[in-house]
């Protein structure tokens, strides 16, 4: 410091060339500032990027399957195929085999008895290992219909589970503790899906009500004393009468023809 103060003189002393200037005669280099935080920071940012990537490769990826205006066939990874109904959708998170539906749609599931099927919402649990079944949710009550195989439906509020087996179905209200079984199982409101019709010893009425409600006409036949018993595709409707008339020795009409 002895050179600084043998140039000082008031008001002018600079202490940043003064400084300087010593560590030049004495041989010292001026020091780099540290860099320190700035590589901690670089780091750290290094480290997060690479922890969110590895987040979203490893993250079972959600998929959302949904029907628009008309109904949508849907085939998954594990060989289930399902079928939604306008306004529905099913989704899954990594595995395909534990669904989350809304609305109304038909499973064919693939049968693993290592790996049971499970279809949820926040009011029910539905378990199988492979059948065919039909789940209709409304703002009521959600309906299941087995067609094929068999099926656990269960409340989310943890009461009786019950077990439906095929040309069974069962009804849970939101505030349901078990669901309860629906005598009047038609295993036709299936038909929307399957295209197909089952009637076993069915009243004549009842048998033009359903196709009635899938064709969306109403049919009327002279004689409401007949049963049917016949599985029919849900192809021509023309077709489907001259059988049953034929077959029944009845006439039936399509109102408004």
């Amino acid at each position: 410091m002895r050179y600084v103060i043998h140039y000082y003189k008031e008001g002018r002393l600079d202490t940043r060339k003064a400084l300087a200037s010593v560590r030049s005669r004495v041989g010292l280099q001026p020091r780099r500032p540290v860099r320190y935080l700035r590589w901690t920071a670089i780091a750290a940012s290094v480290l997060i990027a690479v922890g969110l990537g590895l987040y979203a490769l490893l993250a079972p990826t959600t998929v959302q399957l949904t029907a628009e205006a008309t109904p949508r066939v849907y085939h998954l990874a594990d060989g289930t195929v399902v079928t939604l109904a306008p306004h529905s959708s099913l989704s899954y998170a990594g595995d395909c085999r534990h669904v989350r539906l809304t609305g109304k749609a038909f499973l064919d599931i693939h049968h693993d008895s290592a790996h049971p099927f499970t279809i949820t919402d926040d009011h029910y649990v539905i378990r199988d290992i492979g059948t065919q079944l039909q789940v209709e949710e409304t703002a009521t009550l959600t309906h299941l219909t087995v067609v094929e195989g068999a099926a656990n439906f269960s409340s989310r509020q943890g009461g009786q589970a019950l077990v439906l087996r095929a040309g069974m179905s069962a009804v849970l209200g939101p505030d349901d503790s078990s669901p309860q079984i629906d005598s009047r199982t038609d295993i036709n409101t299936t038909a929307w899906a399957t295209h197909q019709f089952h009637f076993d010893d069915t009243p004549l009425p009842e048998v033009l009500t359903t196709l009635s409600s899938y064709y969306h006409v109403r049919l009327t036949t002279s004689d409401t004393s007949k049963r049917l018993t016949a599985d029919f595709d849900a192809d021509s409707l023309d077709s489907i009468i001259v059988l049953i008339s034929q077959t029944l020795g009845v006439r039936i009409t399509v109102v408004g023809d």
